[in-house]
């Protein structure tokens, strides 16, 4: 409501005078409802001239100052203003020629009463607080200022209200808020200060701060941080008030504080810029994380020396890979070439022994490396539409000329069904089932390779008739090392890495893998599951050619080729050598990367097989070297290499390779390499 009523301090209403006569009263307003101020003895007779008595009323009228007078002797309303009839909710009518008290308006009626005993004594009241109850029992807070004029002989009491409510209830507020915070201020177990932004001094601290800091109190207030030595580094102060004068406020800004005892804490602080007394000033709160952030470093150690581990694995699988492929391929290649000088049946048993060993330890380096690849999150997929059981008969063709599968009963059946994946990949999937299958399976017994839809996955399953799996062992078949305990000769051999690269590999093309079996001696049956391909109602793609048969190589297609072998190890260029003389080839060999670049300029080779491990200058070196000459922009560039990864395949085809080939190469497989790589156009 806004302002408080007038005419408050009125005295009480006299009685009627004796003998009838009518009492004595002085009206303000006419009978028009003007006010006028002029005497009940003479209406005709204004107080002051005409112009002077129309101001008054003016301004007694349009005053927002809520006025009321009030007679003094009888305590009667007999003029209030508009603002008073605003200000106390009451109609006019229901105020004039009423005794003051009855309306209860003054919430302390003895404030009234001091009041008008001290005008009586010639004291006017002034800036007096008083508090007034409006007609609906609400209460407003004036500011109240009284005086007796005296009009035609008559005393009248003048109030002059202005309510300040509005400004109290603020006020109230504002104490309320301000003890709010400072009970929290002082409450709150983080750290917290508020210091002057003009200089830095401590205007206010809490009870954590002082635990905190180890100061007291008395030595923070008034004195600085840089004073108390606080700040460990000045340039992170600086920052952060450069911060708060440039937005009002900081967030999450980490800085190191030196405590009175001299360690050091690492804080988390979060600044604003307020008002306090008057000044403004910053107002901080810290959290400790002196705890997490050195867990953190501990944290962020490990995880570099893990990285660092990691990357020395990596080296070390790697260069583990390149030592005994070299020999692999060595051996490779002198069976090849065996292959071809020798007649005699026994001989070529002994060499076909010597190859499926060999080529048994080629998969156990690669399952190794392709292990730690996948477990590292090394393995790159490149995914395209395959028909999965054309994969699977391609896999089994491969196992049948290989003659791994010659004392067993092995066939794949089911429908043709597409997936999105690597066939390379996939491949090698199914070769590690059937491959772990035919080594539990005794002689004789059979192997099945099924391959079927059910709603939206292709259900590809390796199911024998072999030594079973114990219930035990079943929920930790696919980990990694995991294996049917063997006698001391460890007839069945392997690493125990197949079924977990089986695992890593199908969830890597979202799919899932499990094993079962109804006990030792009853069989067992892996089942993959893999996401049908978009669109897989539709035909799905033929098979991939499958690979040259490992009989015999092919001749070349287009006759002889020259070929340049750069090689360090002596043992595998001579076998190399040897193995494409007698394929038909000229071939011509040197044994670094300064001897090849001179061989391509004088030998003019179709074909140059480099190993990548050369001393000095490496093979990647070479192939740039060698692309930057006439003659070498011409050869095709096959980098022969012991390393391979995916990023050594990568690099490779970079530096300038035409294709990049892993060690032990099947002489077979070199061969159709070679004949299929287009013959170079020769300089007219």
């Amino acid at each position: 409501m806004s302002m408080l009523r007038m005419g408050l301090l009125s005295g009480p209403r006299p009685a009627r005078r004796a003998g009838g006569g009518r009492q004595h009263t002085t009206r303000l307003r006419d009978d028009a409802g003007r006010c006028t101020l002029a005497s009940r003895h003479d209406p005709a007779r204004p107080m002051t001239d005409l112009g002077a008595a129309a101001k008054l009323r003016a301004a007694f009228e349009l005053s927002p100052t809520i006025l009321a007078v009030t007679d003094l002797e009888h305590g009667t309303f007999v003029e209030v203003n508009d603002a008073f009839l605003r200000a106390t909710g009451y109609a006019r009518e229901e105020v004039i020629g009423r005794p003051v008290p009855a309306l209860g308006l003054w919430v302390d009626p003895g404030q009234r009463e001091r009041g008008l005993a001290g005008l009586r004594a010639g004291h006017p009241v002034r800036g007096l607080e008083a508090r007034f109850r409006t007609k609906t029992g609400e209460e407003i807070v004036t500011i109240a200022n009284a005086d007796i004029v005296a009009v035609e002989g008559r005393q009248y009491v003048l109030t002059a209200l202005i309510d300040i409510t509005d400004r109290v209830r603020a006020e109230a507020a504002l104490r309320e808020s301000e003890q709010r915070f400072a009970q929290a201020f002082h409450a709150n177990p983080l750290p917290m200060s508020i210091v002057s932004l003009r200089d830095g001094r401590h205007l206010d601290v809490n009870e954590a701060a002082v635990r905190h800091s180890g100061y007291t109190r008395e030595e923070m207030l008034g004195r600085t941080k840089p004073d108390l030595g606080l700040w460990v580094a000045p340039d992170e102060r600086q920052r952060l008030l450069e911060r708060l004068r440039a937005e009002g406020r900081a967030r999450d800004f980490e800085v190191t504080f030196r405590a009175k005892g001299g360690e050091h804490r690492r804080l988390l602080v979060n600044s604003e810029v307020i008002t306090y007394g008057g000044e403004p000033a910053v107002l901080s709160v810290s959290l400790d994380i002196t705890e997490r952030s050195e867990l953190e470093a501990r944290r962020e150690a490990r995880r570099a020396e893990a990285e660092t581990l990691a990357r020395a694995k990596d080296e070390f699988l790697a260069m583990l890979g390149h030592e005994l492929r070299n020999p692999l391929g060595t051996i490779t290649n002198a069976l090849g070439a065996l292959n071809r000088l020798v007649d005699d049946a026994a001989v070529r048993r002994l060499a076909d022994i010597i190859g499926r060993q060999t080529g048994h330890l080629a998969r156990l380096v690669d399952d190794l490396l392709d292990v730690a690849r996948v477990t590292s999150g090394k393995i790159e997929l490149r995914p395209e539409r395959v028909d999965l059981r054309a994969l699977a008969a391609r896999c089994l063709d491969a196992l049948v000329e290989a003659r791994r599968t010659a004392e067993h009963d092995v066939a794949v059946q089911g429908e043709a069904v597409a997936v999105h994946g690597d066939p390379a990949r996939l491949e090698q999937v199914i070769s590690n089932l059937v491959d772990n299958a035919l080594k539990y399976t005794p002689p004789g017994g059979r192997v099945r390779v099924t391959v079927g839809r059910r709603g939206h996955e292709a259900v590809l399953s390796v199911r024998d008739s072999g030594a079973g799996i114990r219930p035990d062992l079943l929920p930790r078949i696919f980990d990694l090392f995991v294996q049917e305990p063997q006698a001391l000769d460890r007839a069945r051999g392997g690493l125990g890495l197949g079924l977990t690269l089986v695992k890593r590999l199908v969830e890597l093309h979202g799919g899932s893998v499990a094993a079962a079996s109804d006990g030792p001696g009853r069989g067992s049956e892996f089942t993959v599951r893999l996401p049908v391909a978009a669109g897989a109602a539709a035909a799905a793609s033929p098979p991939a050619a499958a690979p040259p048969p490992a009989a015999g190589p092919p001749e070349p297609v287009d006759g002889r080729r020259r070929v340049l072998v750069v090689e360090d190890n002596a043992d595998a260029r001579e076998s190399l050598r040897l193995l494409l003389e007698m394929a038909g080839h000229e071939v011509e060999t040197c044994e670094d990367a300064p001897g090849g670049l001179a061989r391509l300029a004088t030998f003019r080779p179709d074909v140059a097989l480099i190993d990548v491990g050369l001393p000095g200058v490496d093979g990647y070196a070479l192939a740039r070297l060698a692309r930057d000459t006439p003659h070498g922009r011409r050869a095709r560039l096959v980098a022969l290499t012991g390393y391979g990864q995916a990023d050594d395949r990568r690099r490779a085809l970079a530096a300038g390779f035409d294709v990049h080939v892993t060690k032990p190469v099947d002489p077979a497989r070199l061969e159709a390499l070679i004949a299929a790589l287009p013959a170079p156009p020769h300089p007219t």
